[in-house]
């Protein structure tokens, strides 16, 4: 099979629509996820059964957990038919047709739950396959800018879909709630067209190659990339921390400090721009310095979030927290992905790529739920505390991959 010919380097608007990506699929987690898929589901669907929390909870583990499998083997399969573009447009048509569906059609909860097992699992998907451009978009020495504009640009779009949503839910009532998710998925669809109009597939097709699956050659890859293994695991190690402060720190705002509804929800802007200037700010430094001290000093960050966190006790101080919370969180985020792409190889982009979904998959099953136990034995100001330790833990992970020249360094066995 004769092999695509070669396309040159993305320019700066190639990558402003690649960052497009970002902006729009922050809707769908802001808005279906976060702020009101949950409220619908439990309220409306459910019927405030007592159960609804707990099938909410079982819809979106189940969904990560179908992302994680498929995740590295769909990253295969795309590297070996340079298809991503393709694999990002159909991931991205069903997660906005999946959004349409949960809240247009009345469903039963077993459709429900499984309109958004499909609908979040295209999602998780889509954050890979998106991701597995970096390494394409820019050479080695830039990709922590260009990284770092995508995540900021996501963040204005999870405040932007989060305005549209506050603004149509103003009318109140059922139809006002189901006119959000079609709002939403219009605003992903649109969002999304800079890429999958402008952003180009540079992979080569590699069909000559001999078809291998299973977990097997999983094992294989990871044991021909170390560094990227103890990278990996480090971050799925402090984004449990992440994970867990995301999940409940709505929950530790209003017990704990006593911010009311309208009150969390201006918090929430503010850690979304204040992460969104973290983004900004990592990006050229860790393209001047490499991944090494930028992301050290990211989970020191979060360390003294923790600390600072447990000792909040006013409103005003906690406004402080959120905002170094926001900027550890973009600042961490930023630079994982960059780092990541620095250790892929060309041609494996999308393989391993979907080892990085399966950390941060991972990472946001287990740290929420460790740190709901956590509660349970020493109280919301006692996890908060004790969750810190998420994050010395990922820096110790980080310190032992191999960097050569203050930029993470690898070399496939062969």
């Amino acid at each position: 099979m004769k092999g695509r010919e070669r396309v040159g380097p993305a320019g700066k608007g190639e990558i402003f629509a690649w960052c497009w990506y970002d902006f729009a699929n922050s809707a769908f987690v802001t808005v279906v996820i976060t702020v009101v898929g949950g409220v619908y589901f439990t309220k409306t669907i459910c019927g405030a059964a007592s159960w609804a929390e707990f099938a909410w909870g079982a819809t979106l583990s189940v969904s990560a957990g179908l992302a994680m499998g498929v995740g590295p083997f769909l990253g295969r399969w795309v590297d070996r038919r340079a298809s991503k573009k393709m694999a990002l447009v159909v991931a991205t048509v069903v997660c906005v047709v999946g959004t349409v569906l949960f809240g247009g059609v009345r469903w039963g909860v077993i459709g429900a739950m499984i309109v958004l097992v499909i609908a979040n699992g295209a999602f998780l998907l889509g954050e890979n396959l998106v991701a597995s451009f970096l390494p394409e978009l820019a050479e080695s020495g830039k990709r922590g800018r260009v990284s770092a504009y995508g995540w900021a640009f996501g963040y204005l779009g999870g405040l932007s879909s989060l305005g549209l949503a506050l603004f149509l839910l103003r009318g109140g009532g059922e139809w006002a709630t189901r006119r959000v998710f079609l709002a939403t998925a219009v605003f992903m669809f649109l969002a999304s067209l800079p890429t999958m109009l402008f952003l180009r597939e540079r992979a080569v097709p590699r069909m000559g190659e001999a078809v291998e699956l299973g977990w097997r050659v999983i094992w294989r890859t990871l044991g021909e990339h170390p560094e990227l293994v103890w990278l990996l695991t480090g971050l799925a190690v402090a984004l449990s921390g992440l994970s867990a402060v995301v999940g409940f720190a709505s929950i530790y705002a209003t017990q704990e400090i006593g911010f009311t509804l309208e009150g969390t929800v201006k918090l929430f802007v503010c850690l979304q721009v204040a992460a969104a200037v973290g983004a900004l700010a990592t990006g050229p430094w860790q393209d001047r310095v490499g991944s090494r001290w930028v992301l050290l000093s990211s989970l020191g960050v979060w360390v003294l979030v923790s600390v600072a966190a447990f000792y909040s006790r006013s409103v005003e101080s906690f406004y402080g927290v959120a905002a170094l919370a926001g900027v550890g969180m973009g600042w961490l985020q930023s630079a994982g992905r960059a780092a990541v792409a620095e250790l892929t190889p060309e041609g494996r982009e999308g393989e391993l790529f979907g080892f990085w979904g399966f950390a941060g998959k991972l990472a946001g099953i287990v740290g929420p739920l460790l740190f709901g136990g956590l509660v349970v034995l020493f109280g919301m100001r006692g996890a908060i505390l004790l969750n810190g330790v998420w994050f010395l833990l990922g820096a110790v992970l980080l310190s032992r991959v191999g960097w050569r020249g203050e930029r993470p360094f690898v070399e496939p066995r062969r």
